[in-house]
């Protein structure tokens, strides 16, 4: 976590961001007085938080980084309330990013369609090619001719690849690459 004050100076960083911000690719930074250099993503994340707060609306600001070693991260920050509910500090979460944040950013990669990506999320579950036409109400000659399109697409030729494709090759870490490392707390 990243505390920012509300003129937008960070403020405060625990060891898990410190951790999660040095594997972040070389790029723009901005310096802090926390002793890091903050990624401009950061910072702007941070920013926006800030801008949606004083529109009253409720929502977070989020951004997604991709790490040195091929892994993600995302961002998510939110404006907080102080005196007389005036914007007070920023709170910025960086962690791991989880696979839901990641599969519409794959599928657009791929140039799924959303109901292929609904087929293929199904697919990774492990569900049958009539549960799939069962669950989303389609025939399971269309599901067959969804998989095709996503096989094509995905340029794989069995579930088992596809599910590796886009849920393990495009989210996990590249642990075979020099200086890789993997994820965990600090």
């Amino acid at each position: 976590m990243i505390l920012f004050a509300p003129d937008g100076t960070a403020t405060s960083i625990n060891d898990e961001a410190r951790h999660y911000l040095a594997l972040v690719p070389d790029g723009p930074t901005e310096p802090s007085a926390l002793g890091v250099r903050l990624p401009v993503c950061v910072v702007v994340t941070a920013a926006q938080a800030r801008a949606v707060a004083s529109e009253r609306d409720g929502r977070t600001a989020r951004a997604r980084i991709r790490t040195r070693d091929g892994g993600w991260l995302a961002c998510h920050a939110s404006c907080l309330s102080g005196p007389d509910d005036r914007p007070g500090p920023t709170a910025l979460i960086i962690e791991p990013a989880p696979a839901s944040d990641m599969a519409p950013i794959i599928a657009d990669a791929y140039g799924l369609s959303p109901r292929e990506l609904e087929i293929a999320q199904h697919i990774a579950r492990g569900l049958a090619t009539t549960d799939i036409a069962a669950a989303l109400f389609i025939s399971a000659h269309t599901v067959r001719d969804h998989i095709k399109a996503i096989f094509d697409k995905a340029q794989v030729s069995s579930r088992g690849e596809l599910v590796a494709r886009l849920f393990t090759e495009n989210y996990w870490p590249l642990r075979d690459r020099p200086g890789a490392t993997a994820y965990g707390p600090v």
